[in-house]
């Protein structure tokens, strides 16, 4: 068992590298590059591939599930990089860093030409932290 010092040192700086560098990809993801208007020429597309004759609604709604599933992804495994790295044994404080990413990022985008901020948008990405955190107390407790 650690002694009580132990547990509250900092983590080694290079546990923080992941971290940062997926922090800075999330800050890429919410550049105007990565407008809903820009990912539309990928996205769409692929779904129109994937499934012929497809409505324009029902695409329109495959590209806003496929964005809103990266922001639910993109915190997902922000907060499994904290807790696998810098921030094991704090949970709870890796959570809180990724709310408060969340509304940094959001509060960018508000100044980006093409984005807007949006609360629903932190909501998502700290559900997806929060589930993060549920499943890998849940797979802990199994391992």
């Amino acid at each position: 068992m650690k002694s009580l010092s132990a547990a509250s040192e900092p983590a080694p700086l290079g546990q923080w590298i992941p971290v940062v560098l997926w922090g800075a990809l999330i800050f890429t993801l919410s550049t105007s590059t990565f407008s809903a208007v820009n990912t539309a020429q990928i996205i769409d597309p692929i779904v129109r591939w994937i499934v012929p004759g497809i409505a324009a609604a029902a695409v329109d709604v495959c590209h806003m599930l496929v964005r809103k599933g990266a922001h639910f992804t993109e915190y997902g495994v922000l907060f499994w990089l904290l807790v696998r790295g810098p921030m094991a044994r704090r949970p709870y404080l890796a959570l809180l860093l990724c709310v408060l990413y969340a509304l940094s990022d959001e509060g960018h985008q508000a100044f980006v030409p093409g984005r807007t901020a949006s609360l629903y948008d932190v909501a998502l990405d700290s559900t997806g932290a929060l589930f993060s955190h549920f499943l890998t107390t849940a797979i802990a407790e199994i391992a």
